[in-house]
């Protein structure tokens, strides 16, 4: 079984589309305004959401080898960012999201020369044959970046 997409729940879906654009160069694949009856029936909405009269918007983005992530917003109810407490190791569920890229340390550069937090202000590696660093969305969650050595 390999895996279809992964969604991202966001508080700011320009924003954070941005940021699987311009620094991840993930590109449009779908843009939805997925207001009831657009892609889901409204009860099918309200099920999915668990709130009567629920809305959301949802952009998919591709990388050119086909990782497929859906971000979306909800307006009804309202996406609430998760305080920072819930997003790091201490708790279950999917911590980080984790890209290979070409050049570990020209990518890390990239990261901060855009702005975005990083775990740590160095790349640091696991395994001889790895270079890594963790970096943070606009919302927080933590993003890998992986490089071979090798």
């Amino acid at each position: 079984m390999r895996i279809n997409h992964v969604c991202i729940m966001v508080s700011d879906l320009d924003r954070s589309f941005a940021f699987y654009r311009d620094l991840l160069g993930f590109t449009n694949v779908m843009y939805d305004v997925s207001e009831p009856g657009t892609l889901f029936q409204g009860d099918t909405l309200d099920d999915i959401l668990g709130h009567t009269g629920a809305a959301t918007r949802i952009i998919m983005v591709a990388s050119d080898d086909g990782t497929l992530l859906e971000l979306q917003q909800a307006s009804t109810p309202v996406t609430a960012r998760t305080p920072d407490e819930y997003l790091r190791y201490g708790g279950t569920g999917i911590t980080e999201l984790a890209f290979d890229v070409d050049d570990i340390d020209t990518f890390f550069d990239k990261v901060v020369s855009f702005g975005y937090g990083v775990q740590t202000d160095y790349v640091w590696s696991p395994d001889p044959r790895v270079k890594s660093f963790l970096f943070y969305d606009p919302d927080g969650a933590l993003i890998q970046a992986v490089g071979l050595t090798v």
